[in-house]
């Protein structure tokens, strides 16, 4: 055989499968490139963020700079002996003029000088600001120059709406006599220096509460660009420690830019903040990631391209007869059986190809008997008698039956013409049929308005009994939506009897050897009609034994009476079906346990503690005193003609039945 299929070479259809799976490639390919694709965004989300947090620390580091640079050209200007005499002299001109020719010398480092009195009264102020006193953020600057142990101090101040880097240091004459203010503008000059150095933008926001709520005071970007960062750039409404470490991503007019804000002074919430904005092109690493992508994308069309090349080849001669047998597959799934498809060849596609023909044959003579079959019986039934030799004979298994029968049926005929009977009839047990198939159980006979329901036969679950509690509350619901329709239509109410029992049966072929029927006899399938029939008796809609209610035990019973049925001389406890675990309300299992506490004051002969009990359940839960219609009614009776009547000392409160 391995010889044969190594001589084949490519004619076989496994082999030409092996090859056409190449093309599986393709989601291979594309979670390559998802992956790296992913993988070089976060890279390059990385990167902009090291140049963000880089670039904030040479701003930081740049500000710092500037500073020690204008607290080194302060100090020199206190111990200038030129600049000493001239304000020895106390005249503004000389000490101006001393001032600008420092600040001169200073390269920018210095723009602006202010010396005021050591109690804040000020006597040069080279930015002409106006005002005769130290004020403010100014008074709040000096004030912490004169608590600090080395009498210097540093802040970020406003000066004709441009921010400054300010520091102060005393003059000392040879005690402080005045305080020497320096600082320099956070301006675009500033901007562009730093700029220069971290290869980012750079610009310094200034947010108040006044009439302009944000405005750029000094930038590297276009006007332009500006507004689209003013209008894009989100800020916090409060304190936040991780503020400054969080990125954003900002679209300007040439691509997306990651932001990075700093606080310069105050804290988010406050009247007046001062911020640092830097800000990184995305678009360098955008590019290269898309050249990226177009180097992978070339590659998997080259790769792609081979493949479906070499399937192509290969297609011809597997295609064909494959679409073929699809088509005739999907006419046997529409129940066409009579088409026949050819298949040239020795390959598996042609064996295919027969064993096709042969099965939709095979379906077609198999479908004749099972639509006949599944007319007849259940299609469990049909399964087993389909699936399995007919042989006369059976097992012993342990089932659950269930028998539904029509109250009333009889009487119901007289009163009605037999079209509208069958009618009526084939309503309910179309709908008793549907319960007992919901519930996973076989429908294994109609015996006029009766049904036998098998639950365990031919196929055995798990929850055989349970699932036949579930038809009988099911078959009891049915028959009260039915009822409330038929009321409706002006038509009579009919209520179904249920008797349910649980034990060994022999289920299997009985007959002759031309004519069977799959069925089940034994004593258990007697108890459970004679059950059935006790429903009219002791006016319930269904009577469940001993054996079914310990097999289905997540049911709510109520244990009705001990009886004899005719023709058993054992005794069997009887319960009926009162609910599902959590279906039923306090008051209806309170209810319950005053009839269990009922049922065992009469088995103690305490006939008159009976007796009241039964007649308070009848006539609160009957709504009256008549008593002829209710399971009360069935116990006030007895214990009437108990009291009359008393039974053997060697009673043992069981019924004895001698009709069915």
């Amino acid at each position: 055989m391995k010889n044969f299929q190594h001589k084949l070479g490519f004619q076989s259809f496994r082999s030409r499968l092996l090859v056409f799976l190449l093309a599986l490639l393709v989601p291979v390919l594309s979670g390559i490139f998802v992956f790296v694709n992913d993988e070089n965004n976060d890279y390059t989300e990385e990167t902009i963020n090291s140049y963000l947090d880089l670039g904030a620390d040479v701003f930081d580091f740049s500000r710092e700079e500037h500073k020690n640079t204008l607290l080194t050209i302060t100090s020199t200007l206190t111990r200038d002996w030129g600049f000493r005499n001239a304000f020895g002299t106390g005249d503004p001109y000389t000490i101006i003029d001393a001032i600008d020719n420092l600040l001169m010398r200073s390269l920018g480092a210095a723009d602006m000088m202010m010396i005021t009195q050591m109690d804040g009264t000020v006597i040069i102020d080279t930015a002409t600001q106006g005002f005769e006193t130290l004020q403010g953020e100014w008074r709040t600057l000096m004030d912490a120059a004169a608590a600090s142990s080395e009498g210097i101090a540093a802040a970020v101040i406003t000066v004709a709406d441009i921010p400054y880097q300010m520091t102060v240091i005393p003059l000392y004459l040879p005690t402080p006599v005045a305080w020497i203010f320096g600082g320099f503008p956070l301006d675009d000059q500033f901007a562009e220096t730093v700029k220069q150095s971290i290869v980012s933008d750079v610009s310094i926001l200034r947010i108040s509460k006044g009439v302009v709520p944000r405005e750029v005071v000094a930038s590297t970007l276009s006007a332009v660009d500006q507004s689209m960062l003013m209008n894009q750039l989100q800020l916090p409404a409060g304190i936040d420690s991780s503020f400054g470490d969080t990125t954003q991503r900002i679209g300007m007019s040439d691509g997306d830019y990651g932001t990075l804000v700093r606080q310069l002074v105050g804290q988010p919430g406050d009247e007046l903040q001062i911020m640092a904005v830097i800000q990184k092109s995305y678009r360098e690493n955008e590019q290269n990631l898309l050249e990226l992508q177009r180097r992978l994308l070339q590659f998997y069309l080259l790769v792609i391209a081979l493949s479906l090349g070499v399937v192509v080849l290969l297609a011809r001669s597997v295609s064909d007869p494959v679409l073929k047998l699809v088509q005739r597959v999907k006419l046997i799934e529409q129940g066409d059986y009579d088409q026949v498809v050819q298949v040239r060849g020795r390959d598996e596609i042609a064996n295919l190809a027969s064993s096709v023909n042969n099965m939709a044959r095979g379906l077609a003579e198999k479908e004749k008997v099972r639509d006949l079959l599944g007319k007849v019986v259940s299609p469990e039934i049909a399964e087993e008698l389909l699936s399995k030799n007919i042989e006369l004979g059976g097992e012993e298994k342990i089932i659950t039956i269930l028998f539904a029968d029509i109250k009333g049926f009889t009487t119901l005929c007289e009163t009605r013409q037999p079209a509208e009977v069958l009618t009526l009839l084939n309503t309910y047990l179309s709908r008793i049929t549907q319960a007992i198939e919901d519930h996973h159980g076989v429908v294994d006979k109609f015996t006029g308005d009766s049904v036998m329901a098998l639950f365990g036969a031919p196929i055995s679950r798990t929850k055989d009994a349970d699932n036949a509690m579930h038809t009988a509350l099911a078959v009891q619901e049915a028959m009260t939506r039915l009822n409330q329709i038929n009321r409706d239509l002006g038509l009579t109410g009919i209520e179904a009897g249920i008797g349910v029992h649980t034990g060994l049966v022999v289920a299997g072929n009985l007959g002759s050897s031309k004519r069977l029927n799959y069925t089940v006899i034994g004593d258990a399938v007697n108890l459970a009609a004679r059950l059935e029939g006790l429903t009219r008796i002791y006016h319930v809609a269904n009577i469940v034994s001993e054996s079914s209610r310990d097999a289905a035990p997540s049911f709510i019973y109520r244990e009705i009476d001990k009886v004899r049925v005719k023709g058993k001389n054992e005794t069997v406890r009887i319960f009926e079906l009162m609910g599902a675990e959590g279906d039923l309300s306090e008051a209806e299992l309170a209810d319950i346990e005053l009839f269990n506490q009922a049922i065992g004051l009469h088995r103690q002969r305490h006939w008159q503690a009976a007796l009241a009990l039964f007649e308070e359940l009848n006539l609160r839960l009957c709504g009256s005193a008549d008593y002829a219609e209710s399971i009360y009614g069935v116990y006030i009776a007895r214990i009437g003609q108990y009291q009359g009547t008393p039974p053997a000392s060697d009673w043992d409160a069981v019924f004895t039945f001698f009709s069915k």
